[in-house]
Protein backbone atom coordinates (compact mmCIF):
# COMPACT_ATOMS: atom_id res chain seq x y z
CA UNK A 1 0.00 0.00 0.00
CA UNK A 2 1.66 3.20 -1.16
CA UNK A 3 1.45 6.78 0.03
CA UNK A 4 -0.29 7.51 -3.30
CA UNK A 5 -3.34 5.82 -1.80
CA UNK A 6 -3.17 7.74 1.48
CA UNK A 7 -3.56 11.49 0.99
CA UNK A 8 -3.39 11.95 4.76
CA UNK A 9 -0.01 10.30 5.28
CA UNK A 10 1.65 13.65 5.93
CA UNK A 11 5.38 14.07 5.48
CA UNK A 12 6.39 10.57 6.60
CA UNK A 13 6.40 7.47 4.42
CA UNK A 14 4.07 4.64 5.35
CA UNK A 15 5.72 2.06 7.57
CA UNK A 16 7.96 4.47 9.52
CA UNK A 17 8.15 4.06 13.31
CA UNK A 18 8.60 7.50 14.85
CA UNK A 19 9.64 7.78 18.49
CA UNK A 20 8.02 10.89 19.99
CA UNK A 21 9.40 10.68 23.51
CA UNK A 22 10.30 8.26 26.25
CA UNK A 23 8.07 5.25 25.62
CA UNK A 24 5.80 6.97 23.07
CA UNK A 25 5.79 6.29 19.35
CA UNK A 26 3.68 6.52 16.24
CA UNK A 27 3.74 3.97 13.44
CA UNK A 28 2.83 5.70 10.20
CA UNK A 29 0.37 3.38 8.53
CA UNK A 30 -2.62 3.61 6.26
CA UNK A 31 -4.06 4.22 9.70
CA UNK A 32 -1.51 5.22 12.31
CA UNK A 33 -0.79 3.08 15.34
CA UNK A 34 -0.01 4.72 18.67
CA UNK A 35 2.29 2.96 21.16
CA UNK A 36 2.94 3.74 24.84
CA UNK A 37 5.30 1.68 27.02
CA UNK A 38 7.96 1.99 29.71
CA UNK A 39 6.73 0.36 32.91
CA UNK A 40 6.49 -3.24 31.80
CA UNK A 41 3.34 -3.12 29.63
CA UNK A 42 2.47 -1.74 26.21
CA UNK A 43 -0.64 0.17 25.18
CA UNK A 44 -1.61 0.02 21.50
CA UNK A 45 -4.10 2.50 20.07
CA UNK A 46 -5.51 1.28 16.75
CA UNK A 47 -4.00 -1.60 14.79
CA UNK A 48 -3.78 -0.21 11.24
CA UNK A 49 -4.67 -2.16 8.12
CA UNK A 50 -4.06 -5.91 8.03
CA UNK A 51 -1.27 -5.49 5.45
CA UNK A 52 0.74 -3.02 7.53
CA UNK A 53 0.11 -4.37 11.04
CA UNK A 54 2.93 -6.99 10.91
CA UNK A 55 5.39 -4.17 10.18
CA UNK A 56 4.00 -2.17 13.11
CA UNK A 57 4.49 -5.14 15.45
CA UNK A 58 8.00 -5.77 14.16
CA UNK A 59 8.93 -2.11 14.65
CA UNK A 60 7.58 -2.12 18.21
CA UNK A 61 9.69 -5.17 19.02
CA UNK A 62 12.83 -3.28 18.04
CA UNK A 63 12.16 -0.99 21.02
CA UNK A 64 10.57 -3.13 23.73
CA UNK A 65 9.88 -6.77 24.55
CA UNK A 66 7.15 -5.86 27.07
CA UNK A 67 3.78 -7.54 26.56
CA UNK A 68 0.96 -5.67 24.88
CA UNK A 69 -1.54 -5.40 27.71
CA UNK A 70 -4.25 -3.23 26.13
CA UNK A 71 -5.40 -2.47 22.58
CA UNK A 72 -7.87 0.39 22.08
CA UNK A 73 -9.93 0.79 18.94
CA UNK A 74 -10.63 4.48 18.38
CA UNK A 75 -13.53 3.36 16.18
CA UNK A 76 -14.58 0.42 14.05
CA UNK A 77 -13.39 1.46 10.59
CA UNK A 78 -11.46 -1.36 8.99
CA UNK A 79 -8.20 0.55 8.60
CA UNK A 80 -8.15 0.93 12.39
CA UNK A 81 -9.19 -2.58 13.45
CA UNK A 82 -8.03 -4.79 10.58
CA UNK A 83 -4.53 -5.36 11.97
CA UNK A 84 -5.68 -6.82 15.31
CA UNK A 85 -4.75 -10.44 14.46
CA UNK A 86 -1.09 -9.45 14.18
CA UNK A 87 -1.06 -8.27 17.79
CA UNK A 88 -2.76 -11.48 18.95
CA UNK A 89 -0.22 -13.52 17.02
CA UNK A 90 2.65 -11.59 18.64
CA UNK A 91 1.29 -12.32 22.12
CA UNK A 92 0.87 -16.01 21.35
CA UNK A 93 4.34 -16.35 19.83
CA UNK A 94 5.97 -14.70 22.85
CA UNK A 95 3.90 -16.56 25.45
CA UNK A 96 2.36 -13.30 26.67
CA UNK A 97 -1.19 -13.02 28.01
CA UNK A 98 -3.82 -12.12 25.44
CA UNK A 99 -4.17 -8.31 25.21
CA UNK A 100 -7.44 -6.77 26.38
CA UNK A 101 -9.25 -5.11 23.47
CA UNK A 102 -11.28 -1.98 24.26
CA UNK A 103 -13.98 -0.22 22.25
CA UNK A 104 -16.97 2.02 22.71
CA UNK A 105 -20.29 0.23 23.30
CA UNK A 106 -21.64 0.85 19.79
CA UNK A 107 -18.67 -0.86 18.14
CA UNK A 108 -19.97 -4.47 18.22
CA UNK A 109 -23.13 -3.35 16.40
CA UNK A 110 -20.93 -1.82 13.70
CA UNK A 111 -19.14 -5.12 13.23
CA UNK A 112 -22.51 -6.88 12.95
CA UNK A 113 -23.64 -4.37 10.32
CA UNK A 114 -20.43 -4.87 8.38
CA UNK A 115 -21.07 -8.62 8.32
CA UNK A 116 -24.63 -8.07 7.09
CA UNK A 117 -23.55 -5.65 4.34
CA UNK A 118 -20.18 -7.05 3.33
CA UNK A 119 -20.87 -6.95 -0.41
CA UNK A 120 -21.89 -3.29 -0.36
CA UNK A 121 -18.98 -2.18 1.83
CA UNK A 122 -16.53 -4.16 -0.27
CA UNK A 123 -17.70 -2.41 -3.44
CA UNK A 124 -17.77 1.07 -1.88
CA UNK A 125 -14.26 0.70 -0.49
CA UNK A 126 -13.00 -0.69 -3.78
CA UNK A 127 -14.26 2.45 -5.51
CA UNK A 128 -13.15 4.87 -2.81
CA UNK A 129 -9.59 3.51 -2.75
CA UNK A 130 -9.34 2.68 -6.47
CA UNK A 131 -8.73 -1.05 -6.10
CA UNK A 132 -9.11 -3.37 -9.10
CA UNK A 133 -12.34 -5.26 -9.72
CA UNK A 134 -12.32 -8.65 -8.04
CA UNK A 135 -10.04 -7.52 -5.20
CA UNK A 136 -11.55 -7.79 -1.72
CA UNK A 137 -11.37 -4.32 -0.21
CA UNK A 138 -13.18 -5.17 3.02
CA UNK A 139 -12.45 -7.80 5.72
CA UNK A 140 -14.91 -10.58 6.39
CA UNK A 141 -14.27 -10.77 10.12
CA UNK A 142 -13.05 -8.71 13.07
CA UNK A 143 -11.63 -9.14 16.56
CA UNK A 144 -14.40 -7.90 18.85
CA UNK A 145 -13.60 -5.76 21.90
CA UNK A 146 -13.35 -7.64 25.19
CA UNK A 147 -14.47 -4.58 27.13
CA UNK A 148 -16.82 -1.81 26.11
CA UNK A 149 -17.89 1.40 27.77
CA UNK A 150 -20.55 4.07 27.23
CA UNK A 151 -19.15 7.56 27.84
CA UNK A 152 -15.92 7.21 29.84
CA UNK A 153 -13.65 4.45 31.08
CA UNK A 154 -10.37 4.30 32.98
CA UNK A 155 -7.85 1.49 33.15
CA UNK A 156 -4.36 1.01 34.53
CA UNK A 157 -1.26 0.58 32.34
CA UNK A 158 1.37 -0.75 34.75
CA UNK A 159 0.43 1.95 37.25
CA UNK A 160 -0.32 4.70 34.75
CA UNK A 161 -3.83 6.10 34.30
CA UNK A 162 -5.37 5.74 30.84
CA UNK A 163 -8.69 7.43 30.09
CA UNK A 164 -11.12 6.60 27.28
CA UNK A 165 -13.69 9.17 26.15
CA UNK A 166 -16.58 8.66 23.76
CA UNK A 167 -17.21 10.94 20.80
CA UNK A 168 -19.91 11.00 18.14
CA UNK A 169 -17.82 12.20 15.24
CA UNK A 170 -16.77 10.29 12.14
CA UNK A 171 -18.65 7.38 13.73
CA UNK A 172 -21.04 6.83 16.61
CA UNK A 173 -18.50 4.50 18.28
CA UNK A 174 -15.49 6.83 18.37
CA UNK A 175 -13.06 6.99 21.28
CA UNK A 176 -10.16 9.23 22.13
CA UNK A 177 -7.46 8.28 24.61
CA UNK A 178 -5.89 10.54 27.21
CA UNK A 179 -2.79 9.82 29.31
CA UNK A 180 -2.68 12.71 31.78
CA UNK A 181 0.83 12.00 33.13
CA UNK A 182 2.26 12.38 29.63
CA UNK A 183 -0.16 15.06 28.39
CA UNK A 184 -0.69 12.72 25.46
CA UNK A 185 -3.89 12.42 23.40
CA UNK A 186 -4.38 9.64 20.87
CA UNK A 187 -7.38 10.80 18.92
CA UNK A 188 -7.94 8.49 15.97
CA UNK A 189 -9.78 10.14 13.10
CA UNK A 190 -10.78 13.17 15.15
CA UNK A 191 -7.63 14.52 13.52
CA UNK A 192 -7.17 13.73 9.82
CA UNK A 193 -5.37 17.00 8.90
CA UNK A 194 -7.94 17.74 6.21
CA UNK A 195 -11.46 19.05 6.29
CA UNK A 196 -12.98 16.30 8.45
CA UNK A 197 -14.57 13.41 6.61
CA UNK A 198 -18.21 13.94 7.49
CA UNK A 199 -20.75 13.41 4.75
CA UNK A 200 -18.92 10.59 2.97
CA UNK A 201 -21.17 9.90 -0.04
CA UNK A 202 -21.76 6.16 0.48
CA UNK A 203 -21.29 5.79 4.23
CA UNK A 204 -23.82 6.09 7.08
CA UNK A 205 -24.56 9.26 9.02
CA UNK A 206 -21.64 11.08 10.54
CA UNK A 207 -21.73 13.73 13.24
CA UNK A 208 -20.40 17.18 12.43
CA UNK A 209 -21.38 18.88 15.67
CA UNK A 210 -20.24 15.98 17.85
CA UNK A 211 -16.88 16.07 16.09
CA UNK A 212 -16.47 19.75 16.96
CA UNK A 213 -17.47 19.12 20.58
CA UNK A 214 -14.91 16.32 20.95
CA UNK A 215 -12.10 18.49 19.59
CA UNK A 216 -13.07 21.25 22.01
CA UNK A 217 -13.03 18.80 24.93
CA UNK A 218 -9.53 17.64 24.01
CA UNK A 219 -8.35 21.23 23.61
CA UNK A 220 -9.45 22.03 27.16
CA UNK A 221 -6.90 19.47 28.40
CA UNK A 222 -4.10 21.27 26.51
CA UNK A 223 -2.25 18.15 25.28
CA UNK A 224 1.46 18.46 24.59
CA UNK A 225 1.40 15.72 21.96
CA UNK A 226 -1.36 14.41 19.71
CA UNK A 227 -1.11 11.14 17.80
CA UNK A 228 -3.72 11.31 15.03
CA UNK A 229 -5.41 8.55 13.09
CA UNK A 230 -3.86 9.87 9.88
CA UNK A 231 -0.99 12.24 9.22
CA UNK A 232 1.94 13.43 11.27
CA UNK A 233 1.95 13.87 15.07
CA UNK A 234 1.17 17.30 16.43
CA UNK A 235 2.82 19.06 19.35
CA UNK A 236 2.46 22.11 21.55
CA UNK A 237 0.72 25.20 20.29
CA UNK A 238 0.24 23.74 16.81
CA UNK A 239 -1.65 20.81 18.30
CA UNK A 240 -3.88 23.17 20.26
CA UNK A 241 -4.47 25.35 17.22
CA UNK A 242 -5.48 22.37 15.09
CA UNK A 243 -8.03 21.28 17.68
CA UNK A 244 -9.57 24.72 18.13
CA UNK A 245 -9.62 25.81 14.50
CA UNK A 246 -10.92 22.50 13.15
CA UNK A 247 -13.72 22.65 15.69
CA UNK A 248 -14.44 26.24 14.62
CA UNK A 249 -14.62 25.17 10.97
CA UNK A 250 -17.07 22.37 11.73
CA UNK A 251 -19.24 24.62 13.88
CA UNK A 252 -19.27 27.25 11.14
CA UNK A 253 -20.55 24.80 8.53
CA UNK A 254 -23.02 23.21 10.95
CA UNK A 255 -24.44 26.54 12.08
CA UNK A 256 -24.62 27.94 8.54
CA UNK A 257 -26.75 24.99 7.43
CA UNK A 258 -29.05 25.30 10.44
CA UNK A 259 -29.46 29.02 9.89
CA UNK A 260 -30.62 28.40 6.33
CA UNK A 261 -32.91 25.53 7.27
CA UNK A 262 -34.51 27.61 10.00
CA UNK A 263 -35.03 30.42 7.48
CA UNK A 264 -37.15 28.06 5.40
CA UNK A 265 -34.68 27.06 2.70
CA UNK A 266 -34.95 23.60 1.18
CA UNK A 267 -31.89 21.34 1.30
CA UNK A 268 -31.53 21.58 -2.48
CA UNK A 269 -31.39 25.37 -2.23
CA UNK A 270 -28.68 25.17 0.42
CA UNK A 271 -26.59 22.75 -1.63
CA UNK A 272 -27.00 24.78 -4.82
CA UNK A 273 -26.04 28.06 -3.13
CA UNK A 274 -22.97 26.49 -1.54
CA UNK A 275 -21.38 27.17 1.83
CA UNK A 276 -17.64 27.73 1.97
CA UNK A 277 -15.30 28.07 4.92
CA UNK A 278 -14.19 31.60 5.79
CA UNK A 279 -10.90 32.51 4.11
CA UNK A 280 -8.85 32.38 7.31
CA UNK A 281 -9.95 28.80 7.99
CA UNK A 282 -9.70 27.65 4.38
CA UNK A 283 -6.07 28.82 4.36
CA UNK A 284 -5.06 26.43 7.15
CA UNK A 285 -2.90 23.55 5.90
CA UNK A 286 -4.78 21.08 8.10
CA UNK A 287 -8.15 22.23 6.67
CA UNK A 288 -7.38 21.60 3.02
CA UNK A 289 -10.17 19.64 1.29
CA UNK A 290 -7.89 16.73 0.48
CA UNK A 291 -10.08 14.02 2.03
CA UNK A 292 -13.35 15.46 3.21
CA UNK A 293 -14.58 18.78 1.84
CA UNK A 294 -17.01 21.52 2.88
CA UNK A 295 -19.64 20.35 0.38
CA UNK A 296 -19.68 16.89 1.98
CA UNK A 297 -19.94 18.38 5.48
CA UNK A 298 -22.96 20.42 4.39
CA UNK A 299 -24.59 17.24 3.11
CA UNK A 300 -23.87 15.51 6.43
CA UNK A 301 -25.59 18.24 8.43
CA UNK A 302 -28.56 18.24 6.07
CA UNK A 303 -28.89 14.47 6.33
CA UNK A 304 -28.84 14.69 10.13
CA UNK A 305 -31.55 17.34 10.42
CA UNK A 306 -33.59 17.40 7.23
CA UNK A 307 -34.04 13.87 5.95
CA UNK A 308 -33.45 12.63 2.41
CA UNK A 309 -35.78 14.83 0.36
CA UNK A 310 -34.24 18.02 -1.01
CA UNK A 311 -37.50 19.82 -1.80
CA UNK A 312 -37.98 19.13 -5.54
CA UNK A 313 -41.54 17.73 -5.84
CA UNK A 314 -40.51 15.67 -8.87
CA UNK A 315 -38.12 13.76 -6.62
CA UNK A 316 -40.59 13.00 -3.81
CA UNK A 317 -42.01 9.97 -5.63
CA UNK A 318 -39.85 10.19 -8.75
CA UNK A 319 -40.49 8.91 -12.21
CA UNK A 320 -37.89 6.49 -13.51
CA UNK A 321 -34.65 8.23 -14.41
CA UNK A 322 -34.37 6.54 -17.79
CA UNK A 323 -37.88 7.64 -18.77
CA UNK A 324 -37.17 11.23 -17.77
CA UNK A 325 -33.92 11.15 -19.71
CA UNK A 326 -35.71 9.89 -22.84
CA UNK A 327 -38.26 12.68 -22.50
CA UNK A 328 -35.45 15.24 -22.37
CA UNK A 329 -33.75 13.75 -25.44
CA UNK A 330 -37.07 13.67 -27.31
CA UNK A 331 -37.67 17.36 -26.65
CA UNK A 332 -34.14 18.74 -27.02
CA UNK A 333 -32.70 16.28 -29.49
CA UNK A 334 -29.70 14.06 -28.91
CA UNK A 335 -27.37 16.13 -31.08
CA UNK A 336 -28.24 19.34 -29.28
CA UNK A 337 -27.56 17.77 -25.88
CA UNK A 338 -24.21 16.37 -27.00
CA UNK A 339 -23.22 19.74 -28.42
CA UNK A 340 -24.31 21.55 -25.26
CA UNK A 341 -22.41 19.13 -23.03
CA UNK A 342 -19.24 19.63 -25.05
CA UNK A 343 -19.68 23.40 -25.04
CA UNK A 344 -20.09 23.40 -21.27
CA UNK A 345 -16.96 21.28 -20.88
CA UNK A 346 -15.06 23.71 -23.10
CA UNK A 347 -16.26 26.50 -20.80
CA UNK A 348 -14.97 24.59 -17.73
CA UNK A 349 -18.54 23.83 -16.58
CA UNK A 350 -17.84 20.13 -16.19
CA UNK A 351 -20.46 19.40 -13.54
CA UNK A 352 -23.24 20.74 -15.73
CA UNK A 353 -21.82 18.94 -18.75
CA UNK A 354 -21.72 15.67 -16.86
CA UNK A 355 -25.39 15.95 -15.95
CA UNK A 356 -26.33 16.20 -19.64
CA UNK A 357 -24.03 13.31 -20.56
CA UNK A 358 -25.60 11.14 -17.86
CA UNK A 359 -29.07 11.92 -19.24
CA UNK A 360 -27.90 10.75 -22.67
CA UNK A 361 -26.48 7.50 -21.29
CA UNK A 362 -29.65 6.85 -19.29
CA UNK A 363 -31.90 7.54 -22.27
CA UNK A 364 -30.10 4.96 -24.39
CA UNK A 365 -27.85 2.46 -22.58
CA UNK A 366 -26.49 1.40 -25.99
CA UNK A 367 -25.27 4.92 -26.83
CA UNK A 368 -21.49 4.38 -26.93
CA UNK A 369 -20.75 8.05 -27.48
CA UNK A 370 -22.76 9.03 -24.40
CA UNK A 371 -20.89 6.57 -22.19
CA UNK A 372 -17.58 7.79 -23.61
CA UNK A 373 -18.60 11.38 -22.86
CA UNK A 374 -19.51 10.46 -19.28
CA UNK A 375 -16.10 8.85 -18.85
CA UNK A 376 -14.32 11.83 -20.36
CA UNK A 377 -16.11 14.29 -18.10
CA UNK A 378 -15.58 12.19 -14.97
CA UNK A 379 -11.88 12.05 -15.78
CA UNK A 380 -11.81 15.82 -16.20
CA UNK A 381 -13.57 16.36 -12.87
CA UNK A 382 -11.21 13.93 -11.14
CA UNK A 383 -8.23 15.90 -12.41
CA UNK A 384 -9.66 19.11 -10.94
CA UNK A 385 -10.97 17.69 -7.66
CA UNK A 386 -8.97 18.19 -4.45
CA UNK A 387 -10.92 15.69 -2.33
CA UNK A 388 -9.41 12.20 -2.49
CA UNK A 389 -12.85 10.64 -1.97
CA UNK A 390 -14.62 12.66 -4.65
CA UNK A 391 -11.71 12.18 -7.04
CA UNK A 392 -11.76 8.41 -6.70
CA UNK A 393 -15.52 8.18 -7.05
CA UNK A 394 -15.26 10.14 -10.30
CA UNK A 395 -12.55 7.76 -11.49
CA UNK A 396 -14.67 4.74 -10.57
CA UNK A 397 -17.62 6.23 -12.46
CA UNK A 398 -15.40 6.81 -15.51
CA UNK A 399 -14.27 3.18 -15.44
CA UNK A 400 -17.87 2.00 -15.14
CA UNK A 401 -18.91 4.18 -18.08
CA UNK A 402 -16.15 2.65 -20.20
CA UNK A 403 -17.29 -0.85 -19.27
CA UNK A 404 -20.83 0.10 -20.28
CA UNK A 405 -19.71 1.42 -23.66
CA UNK A 406 -20.91 -0.66 -26.62
CA UNK A 407 -18.08 -1.04 -29.12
Amino acid sequence: MSSRNDPLAGGSPLGRFEVLGDGVAQFHGFCNVGFVWGRGEVLVVDTSHARLAPRAVAALREHTADPVAHVVYTHGHVDHVGGAPSFLADAEQRGHPRPVFWGQAALPARFARYAATWGWNNEVNRRQFQLPAGVDAFPRGFIAPDRTYQEEAVFDLAGERVELHHARAETDDASWVWLPERRLALVGDLSVQSVPNTGNPNKPQRYTLGWAEALEAIAQLRPETIIPGHGDPLRGERALEMLIETARALRFLHDAVLERLNAGQWPDEIVDAGIALPADLAAKAYLRPIYGCAEFVVRDVLRAYAGWWGGNPAELLPAGRAAVARDLVDVAGRGALVAKARALAQAEQHRRALQLAVYLSQADPADAEAHALVAELCDALAEREASFIARNFYRAAAAEARRSRVC
